[in-house]
């Protein structure tokens, strides 16, 4: 029965680090079909297309929300790869609330090109403090029999 249950565990660690590193390749071809569609003509189609790849996004980000704190959960007794996932969720965190505070400074932030970036580098970073974490786990159990 403890097998299992250590087997659990890792499914819900690796599920989360899974869902992340997902979520950072729908974060990158968000990025390129926005710059794909901003060429097409039609402004109406392309709202659309936007607006349900955004609905898209914050279901998928919701989903890796509850796997981070479910993965944080099952690795406590693993302090580093608990430690990694919490860092991951706060990265995510931070991602989702970004916009809220940069919502001023949006013009600025096209300006410079850098609005692609605010994107990239903290899903990036979140699935490789996933990865890690789910590394880590995994790591942990083994060694620790």
């Amino acid at each position: 029965m403890n097998r299992l249950l250590q087997n659990f565990h890792s499914l819900v660690v690796g599920l989360y680090a899974w869902i992340a590193t997902i979520f950072f390749g729908l974060i990158l071809l968000d990025i390129v079909y926005a710059k794909l569609l901003r060429d097409v003509p039609g402004a109406v189609e392309v709202t659309t297309v936007f607006s349900d790849v955004a609905d898209i996004l914050l279901m998928a980000g919701f989903i890796m929300i509850l796997a981070a704190i479910g993965a944080i959960v099952f690795s406590w007794t693993s302090g580093t790869a608990r430690n990694l996932l919490i860092a991951s969720l706060i990265v995510v965190l931070l991602e989702f609330i970004t916009p809220i505070f940069l919502s001023p400074f949006f013009q600025i932030i096209d300006a410079f090109n850098i609005g692609p970036w605010l994107r990239i580098i903290p899903s990036g970073l979140a699935s490789i403090l996933a990865l890690v974490g789910l590394y880590k786990f995994r790591h942990s159990r083994v060694y620790a029999h």
